[in-house]
């Protein structure tokens, strides 16, 4: 089968791989002589493309979104670890001062 004559359902299974950019030399070749000559696999390429950069942008925009419920988190965590610590420092400064006390007396 010569490179020009490769049908499209082939290059069309071979077109995410070749924007990958992990076929092999010659395969790279025969879908770019195909995509040169054939416009439906050309909007299919594009339509790939597109689908790429959406998908990027909503991971990016998932990555964004679980930074900022990291953050929030954070200040929940150091809120919790005040609440927490203020009335444990009391209670131990109570147990030290009824030490001191007993020792005293």
């Amino acid at each position: 089968m010569e490179k020009n004559k490769v049908p499209c359902k082939i290059i069309e299974d071979l077109l995410p791989s070749y924007l990958d950019e992990i076929l092999s030399d010659s395969v790279n070749e025969a879908v770019e002589i195909h995509l040169e000559s054939c416009e439906a696999c050309r909007k299919k390429l594009g339509q790939l493309k597109s689908e790429l950069a959406e998908g990027q942008v909503q991971i990016e925009e998932n990555d964004a979104a679980f930074v900022k419920g990291i953050k929030r988190y954070k200040h929940y965590v150091i809120g919790m670890a005040i609440g927490v610590g203020i009335p444990l420092l009391a209670f131990l400064a109570f147990i030290i001062w009824l030490m001191f006390i007993s020792m005293n007396s």
